[in-house]
C-alpha cells in the first residue's frame, strides 16, 4: 500500500500543472460566458430601441441622444459579430484575444455612457454596473485586468472633467468611481484566485485518479475498490478477477459481500476501518467457488475516490503457506509412530482444561501402559515392538468417539481423555478395547499377545488438584491393574 501511494505522488510530480493551463481553461470558460452576454444584449436591444426612439424622441438633447443611441447600437453590433465568430466564421482569432477585446469594449462603452450622462442625468451608473459586471462575470488575469481598468478609468475621468463644470461634483465622481474600480478589481482578483485554486485542485484530483487507476491495474496483487456506503465494486484489476473467479463483464451485478465470511465479520471490519482507517494483515479463509476455498491475507484501507469513501482491498494468496503451517503443526503435535497426538499437545490440552478453574469441563483420564513391550523388543526386535504400539493405538482409537482424545505420553504409555461420559460408560469402552485385543490375539497373526493395563482418574470441576497429581493418581491405579495382569498371566 505504501509503495502504491508513493508511486501515485511521484507520477504527479513529473508533470506539474502550469498557470498557462489554467489561463487557457479560464479563457475557454469566459468565452462561453461571452456568448451568453452577447445573446442577452441582442435580446434586450428592443428595450434600448424603445428608450432611444420612443421615450427620448422629443428630448432636446441631440448630443446625448446621439451618443446613447450609438452606444446601444454598438453593443448590438459587437454582440452580433461575436455570435457569428462563435458559430465558426472566424476560427483564426484566438479566444484570449476575443475575450480581452470584448472586456475592453464593454468598459469603454460603460465609460462613454456615464460621460454622456453628464449632459443629462449626471450619474455614473452605467460605468459602475459595467465595472462590477466585468469583475464578477469576466475575472481574467489580474495584470491584464489592471491595465484595462487603469486605462479606461483615466479615460473616464478625463471625459467627465471635460464635461462636468462643477468642480465639487467632479471630485465626488472621482472618489466614487475610483473606489468602485478598486473594489471591482478586488472582487475580480478574488474570483480569479478561487477559480485558479479550484482548477488546480480539480486537475490534481483528475491526475491522482488517472494515476491511481493506472497503478491500480498495474499492481501485481489482486486489488478491489468498493464503495463503503453500498458495497458497489468501483474498480477491480485482472488479478482480482482471476483470483476470485469473477466475470468482469457482469461487474455491475456483483457487490463486495463475497469478500467476507459473514455479515458480522463485514460489520466488524468496517467499524475498525472507520476508527483506524486501515487494517493490515487480516487472515481469513474465503469461499472462492462452491468447490474451492483459499486462505487470503487482506489489507484494507479507507480512501477517498471521486468524492466517495471507498475501501481498497489488497489480497495475497497464503493457501500454500497455510498448508505448510498445518503440516508443521501436525509434525509438532502428532506422534509420528502412532499418528495420535504427542505428549506436548496432550499435556497442553490438560493444562488448558485445568486452567478454567470452577468453570472447567468434567473429564475422565485413563492412564494406559502396554504390557510386555520390553519382552517383545528383546525377543523380536524394536521394529516388531513398534508394530505392537501401533496396533494397540489403532485398536483403541476405533472404540473412541470424536470428543475423546488419545495421546502418547511416552514410550509405551498413553492417555485417553474422555469427555461427557460417566465412569460406567468409560469402563464399558475399555471392556470393548480388551475384547478387540483378544480378537486379534485369537487370530494368531502376530508373534506376540496384545494387552494393556489402565487406571482412571475422574476429574470434576472445583477439585483442587494439579496435573502432576492427576497423572500420579491415574498411574497408581494403572499399576494396580498391571499387578493383577501379572498375577493372572505371568510371563
Amino acid at each position: 500500500m505504501k509503495s502504491f501511494t508513493t508511486n501515485l505522488l511521484n507520477g504527479n510530480l513529473k508533470n506539474p500543472i502550469t498557470a498557462q493551463e489554467f489561463n487557457q481553461y479560464n479563457y475557454e470558460q469566459l468565452f462561453e460566458r461571452l456568448k451568453l452576454v452577447s445573446y442577452m444584449l441582442i435580446f434586450t436591444y428592443p428595450c434600448f430601441f424603445i428608450v432611444d426612439f420612443v421615450f427620448f424622441k422629443n428630448l432636446n438633447k441631440p448630443t446625448f441622444k446621439f451618443v446613447l443611441t450609438t452606444v446601444h447600437l454598438s453593443g448590438l453590433l459587437i454582440s452580433l459579430i461575436f455570435i457569428l465568430y462563435y458559430r465558426g466564421r472566424y476560427k483564426k482569432v484566438s479566444k484570449r484575444f476575443v475575450v480581452n477585446s470584448y472586456i475592453l469594449f464593454y468598459l469603454l462603452i460603460g465609460a462613454i455612457s456615464s460621460i454622456n450622462s453628464q449632459l443629462f442625468t449626471r450619474n455614473i451608473y452605467a460605468y459602475i454596473i459595467i465595472v462590477l459586471g466585468i469583475a464578477a462575470i469576466f475575472p481574467i488575469r489580474p495584470t491584464m485586468l489592471f491595465f484595462q481598468y487603469f486605462g479606461i478609468h483615466i479615460f473616464f475621468l478625463i471625459g467627465v472633467y471635460q464635461i462636468e463644470p462643477n468642480h465639487f461634483l467632479f471630485i465626488s465622481i472621482l472618489i466614487n468611481s475610483t473606489g468602485t474600480v478598486a473594489i471591482s478589481f478586488t472582487i475580480a482578483l478574488a474570483f480569479y484566485s478561487l477559480r485558479k485554486s479550484d482548477f488546480f485542485n480539480k486537475k490534481k484530483l483528475s491526475r491522482n485518479v488517472e494515476s491511481f487507476r493506472r497503478l491500480f491495474h498495474l499492481n501485481p496483487n489482486p486489488l478491489i475498490l468498493t464503495n463503503l456506503s453500498n458495497d458497489e465494486i468501483v474498480l477491480m484489476n485482472k488479478q482480482a478477477a482471476a483470483y476470485y473467479h469473477l466475470d468482469t463483464k457482469n461487474r455491475e451485478q456483483l457487490d463486495a459481500n463475497f469478500l467476507y465470511s459473514n455479515q458480522r465479520e463485514k460489520l466488524e471490519i468496517i467499524a475498525q476501518l472507520e476508527k483506524e482507517s486501515s487494517i493490515k494483515n487480516y487472515v481469513t479463509q474465503q469461499q472462492i467457488t462452491p468447490e474451492l476455498r483459499k486462505w487470503s491475507l487482506l489489507n484494507f484501507e479507507l480512501i477517498d475516490y471521486l468524492d466517495h469513501t471507498c475501501i481498497l482491498i489488497d489480497t495475497t494468496d497464503i493457501t500454500d503457506i497455510k498448508k505448510k503451517e498445518a503440516e508443521l503443526f501436525k509434525h509438532a503435535s502428532i506422534d509420528m509412530l502412532t499418528g495420535v497426538k504427542n505428549r506436548r499437545c496432550g499435556i497442553e490440552l490438560l493444562h488448558e482444561l485445568l486452567a478454567e478453574g470452577p468453570l472447567a469441563q468434567e473429564f475422565i483420564l485413563c492412564y494406559i501402559d502396554i504390557n510386555n513391550l520390553k519382552i517383545v523388543n528383546d525377543q523380536y526386535g524394536h521394529f516388531t515392538g513398534d508394530d505392537l504400539i501401533k496396533i494397540c493405538c489403532e485398536t483403541i482409537n476405533r472404540q473412541l468417539d470424536q470428543k475423546d482424545v488419545l495421546f502418547r505420553l511416552g514410550g509405551d504409555e498413553f492417555v485417553i481423555i474422555f469427555f461427557e461420559k460417566k465412569l460406567e460408560d468409560v469402563k464399558q469402552i475399555w471392556s470393548n478395547i480388551k475384547q478387540s485385543f483378544q480378537d486379534i490375539n485369537d487370530t494368531n497373526q502376530k508373534p506376540y499377545k496384545i494387552s494393556a493395563s489402565h487406571g482412571y482418574y475422574h476429574f470434576k470441576p472445583g477439585t483442587s488438584i494439579t496435573l502432576e497429581e492427576i497423572l500420579e493418581l491415574a498411574d497408581q491405579e494403572m499399576y494396580k491393574n498391571k499387578a493383577k495382569y501379572k498375577n493372572q498371566a505371568p510371563v
